[in-house]
């Protein structure tokens, strides 16, 4: 019976020393504390205007029971909660209000590390994170001078991954202020070893409450515990508050981004797993990422006077999240007469020196800064000569509160399209005219798949941004999704069915069979290679062709009229042997049209632009309903509400 006592009291002994190492964990009254760090720092752009999507990270400390979760949201939108586990802190009095009269500080477990007589430790009730004290060294000397929990270190498992934090401050710290972690063993006399693990970030000069950090490794294999020494390398004054230390690698933090262009508000707070709840904080900033854009309205009118080429030239420019700048919106012009942009040294005279790249001022109506549409007017400009086929363009630079900038051409009297029928005008990226339509340029719905829609508008006022649409079909997918193709040659069917043609196909004279535009029939034609239009098509209203195309599609100048649907992989041209200053016709086009870029080359002559478009679409839902059968998976429907 003896023998067993005694045995049961050698195996208690180690277990016993472990437990008076350790603190003893109580229910919390003390909520957590969060901070708000924000990537970039400081707003990048102009007037407190971030330019950049902005990162944040919420890092909270809680001193006793440790972090539960950290909430957050973004304006109005939902709360979101980030749980944590592993957070219990292991670090003694971490707030270092329990006194103890025995301690060279006046601290319950924490005691001064060299005292040389060139620092002073204090406890300090005027500067603190955390209830209402902190520690306070002010060191003269060159040394490092320091506090610690070595007498009190906390009880840690040998391999353990573990991290520690502590809150400091500095005042015209010469040197560097850190924390140092060491573990805590036992060597074969029972003599305590201490053996340093890692050593946090480092701050110096003047800072503000800042929390450090070391994650870190019990690699000592004979541990029993580990413990904090934080100090002051050199000259200065360090405040600490707020010591953690848990079993986790990584500290309660979490990270997430704001992207969008606006005013926002983050809304954050943190609850302990005793359940005590942080206050809500907030941290407000602003975003814009967006140069102006949605250049409309504009128009070329002359002054008084017999030049007839000397024009105003006024167009409108947005800009919805901060609001256009003053002052800084400016214009540059091209003609015939010089390569490139510039201006005449007299806005006025076309024989005077010529000033490649430089830019001349507006005389835009006044505006307020931050006005989200303003009118930009140029002065009274000679464009040299009234030989409008060839562009004489007018480059107008804008420029928001923010600091973004955007130029946009015009071309005075130049071309513009046309879509009709209800359809959809829809671009993967922006719509960027070079002229703007006498009225709308369309009766549809406009969709781009980012913010940029210029000189292009809608009967409907229906504008469709950032929209990734529906999926982009490939030539070979839609192969797939065929009948098996029937080969052809040298010219186009006259009968229903699925053809192809293995490399490059033009459509004239001699590939046109007679009577293909009074024939009826429904085909789809694959075209592997490119697809040249040297001949009008036109079809009867029962007839249905799609051509789908690997390559580019080009089309003839003097073609004026195509009446068929348009799938290609390449580039679509509307005029692939035109010049600058060639006379040109409107191009019309019924039907379907899809490719990865149009190019419109249409020009009409004199001012004909003004008030007919060079390329003149018109949408006809009967492709997609007479060749379903033939290919694909999709179908237009129609419905009538009343």
């Amino acid at each position: 019976m003896n023998f067993r006592k005694t045995a049961l009291a050698v195996i208690l002994l180690p277990l016993l020393f472990i437990l008076a190492s350790q603190q003893s964990v109580y229910a919390s009254k003390t909520p957590p504390l969060t901070s708000l760090t924000k990537t970039p720092a400081l707003p990048n752009g102009q007037n407190d205007w971030y330019i950049t999507p902005v990162n944040i990270i919420l890092a909270a400390t809680d001193l006793d029971s440790g972090v539960g979760s950290i909430n957050y949201k973004i304006d109005s939108g939902n709360w979101v909660a980030v749980t944590k586990s592993d957070t219990l802190n292991l670090a003694p009095n971490p707030s270092f209000e329990t006194a103890s009269s025995a301690s060279s500080i006046n601290t319950l477990y924490w005691e001064a590390g060299l005292q040389d007589g060139q620092a002073t430790y204090s406890r300090n009730t005027l500067n603190y994170v955390f209830d209402a004290t902190s520690i306070k060294i002010n060191s003269t000397g060159a040394s490092w001078h320091s506090i610690s929990h070595a007498v009190s270190y906390a009880a840690a498992n040998p391999l353990s991954n573990m991290n520690a934090e502590v809150w400091v401050k500095t005042e015209s710290a010469i040197g560097s202020a850190y924390f140092k972690m060491f573990a805590v063993s036992k060597d074969i006399d029972d003599n305590f070893v201490y053996t340093e693990l890692g050593q946090s970030n480092a701050v110096n000069g003047t800072t503000a409450w800042t929390k450090i950090t070391e994650t870190f490794v019990v690699s000592v294999p004979d541990a029993i515990g580990v413990y904090m020494e934080v100090g002051l390398e050199g000259a200065g004054v360090l405040y600490i508050d707020g010591a953690t230390i848990n079993n986790s690698l990584k500290s309660a933090d979490t990270t997430f981004t704001v992207s969008t262009d606006g005013n926002h508000t983050v809304s954050y707070y943190s609850v302990d797993r005793s359940g005590n709840t942080e206050p809500t904080q907030t941290e407000s900033f602003k975003i814009d990422q967006t140069p102006p854009t949605n250049w409309h309205n504009s128009s070329a009118y002359r002054g008084v006077g017999p030049c007839d080429h000397c024009l105003y030239v006024t167009t409108m420019v947005d800009d919805t999240a901060s609001g256009l700048s003053t002052l800084t919106d400016k214009f540059q012009y091209h003609t015939d007469r010089n390569p490139g942009f510039g201006n005449f040294e007299d806005l006025m005279q076309c024989a005077n020196n010529w000033q490649a790249d430089q830019w001349a001022p507006l005389i835009s109506p006044p505006f307020l800064p931050g006005a989200t549409t303003a009118n930009l007017l140029t002065p009274k400009t000679d464009f040299c000569d009234s030989n409008w086929k060839i562009c004489k363009t007018v480059r107008f630079y804008a420029e928001d509160l923010a600091g973004n900038s955007s130029t946009k051409d015009l071309c005075i009297n130049g071309p513009w399209i046309k879509l009709r029928g209800g359809g959809l005008a829809g671009s993967r990226l922006g719509i960027n005219m070079l002229s703007e339509a006498s009225d709308n340029n369309t009766d549809s719905i406009i969709e781009a798949g980012n913010t940029q829609i210029s000189f292009f508008t809608s009967t409907k006022d229906w504008v469709v941004k950032n929209n990734f649409g529906v999926k982009d079909y490939t030539y070979a997918e839609l192969l797939d999704t065929a009948r098996t193709p029937i080969e052809i040659f040298t010219s186009l069917p006259v009968t229903n069915g699925v053809y192809i043609k293995n490399g490059n196909f033009t459509i004239s004279p001699t590939s046109i069979p007679s009577g293909y535009g009074t024939s009826t029939f429904r085909q789809v034609i694959f075209v592997n290679g490119d697809l040249r239009f040297d001949k009008e098509i036109t079809l009867s209203p029962e007839s249905a062709v799609l051509f789908v195309v690997s390559g580019n599609v080009e089309i003839r100048k003097t073609v004026s009229e195509i009446e068929c649907a348009v799938h290609a992989d390449g580039t679509f041209y509307t005029a692939y042997d035109t010049n600058e200053g060639d006379q040109t016709g409107t191009l019309k086009l019924s039907g379907v049209f899809v490719a990865n870029k149009f190019i419109f080359q249409r020009t009409l002559q004199g001012t004909d632009n003004v008030e007919d478009p060079s390329e003149d679409f018109t949408y006809d839902p009967k492709f997609g309903n007479l060749l379903r059968e033939y290919i694909g998976i999709n179908a237009v429907r129609w419905l009538k509400t009343e």
